[in-house]
């Protein structure tokens, strides 16, 4: 009874989560500035400049050219979608839930692929400092969520794996940012990474403070800040597969580090930002993790008590 009380309890936080963060992402299309050519400018041509494979790149141009045919529309339809979907997801009763979120799955796919280049996965430059796997890619895994079959929650089943998925997808991030071909072991590429983009005069003094503090460390430093940055990754990965205790408390204080310097809190500031970045994903995840290694010292702490 306990158990499945905990697994209806859980679920309906993290379909409330998820409404809300697709309703956080719907009202920040309506931004004046989303409006204006800044958005392609900004936004959206950087990816698509960006080295590409050719396919990819023809797609990323294709969607420019068709937002630009009707720049004051798409950003009122695109936020209608999100926040009805958000509200469907919230009250709707099952069906309406089931729908509206393969709705927002497909449009999560759509924009990873037109507007994110698949999170530069397929171009040798990712990296988790930059968004990679990509925000509209963990949007997607997050709704998925909402759709899970009761039982893989009832069997605690899905939280085991959201565990073990998030484990490996800080290794994967620990590996890129590894990789020699990328760059990051050289300073110009490094610090261009750590700031050099997302400095744009529009971020509070504090945090332009701190991300230019994060440039010139790189720069100077390249070698022992990126190895520095695989081993934290590579660390909370592993913690999360071998259900260390601290695992929850390190993903949090790595990820607003890098959610708050690199990524500049997502962009927030420059009024063209269509979401609060991944941090909002990745702290869905964050908690079904916990709440898997919540339960597994639990159950290790009744062993240890029962009498023999």
């Amino acid at each position: 009874m306990d158990s499945a009380f905990s697994s209806v309890s859980l679920r309906t936080k993290i379909r409330m989560a998820v409404a809300l963060m697709w309703a956080l992402s719907g009202l920040m299309m309506l931004q004046p500035k989303i409006h204006s050519p800044l958005f392609v400018s900004d936004i959206l041509a950087p990816p698509a400049e960006a080295w590409q494979p050719l396919g990819i790149q023809r797609l990323l141009q294709a969607a420019d050219t068709l937002w630009l045919k009707a720049p004051m529309i798409w950003p009122d339809v695109i936020a209608a979608l999100e926040i009805g979907g958000a509200l469907v997801i919230a009250w709707g009763h099952n069906t309406g839930r089931t729908v509206a979120s393969f709705v927002l799955v497909i449009w999560s796919v759509i924009v990873w692929g037109v507007a994110e280049g698949f999170g530069n996965l397929f171009n040798g430059t990712g990296s988790l400092l930059t968004g990679t796997p990509g925000t509209a890619f963990l949007y997607a895994m997050a709704t998925l969520l909402v759709i899970m079959p009761s039982a893989w929650w009832e069997n605690h089943q899905l939280v085991y794996r959201v565990r073990q998925g998030l484990g490996w997808l800080w290794i994967m991030m620990a590996g890129l940012q590894g990789l020699p071909g990328a760059g990051f072991w050289h300073g110009p590429r490094l610090a261009e990474v750590f700031g050099l983009v997302t400095m744009d005069g529009s971020e509070p003094s504090w945090l332009q403070a701190s991300i230019n503090d994060g440039v010139m460390l790189s720069f100077h430093h390249p070698l022992m800040t990126n190895l520095f940055l695989v081993l934290i990754m590579l660390a909370v990965g592993i913690a999360w597969l071998k259900r260390w205790r601290y695992a929850f408390g390190l993903s949090l204080v790595v990820m607003a580090i890098i959610w708050i310097v690199p990524q500049a809190c997502g962009g927030i500031w420059t009024g063209i930002a269509p979401t609060p970045g991944m941090i909002l994903p990745l702290l869905i995840f964050i908690a079904m993790a916990r709440d898997d290694l919540m339960g597994q010292q639990l159950l290790s702490e009744r062993i240890q008590v029962k009498p023999s």
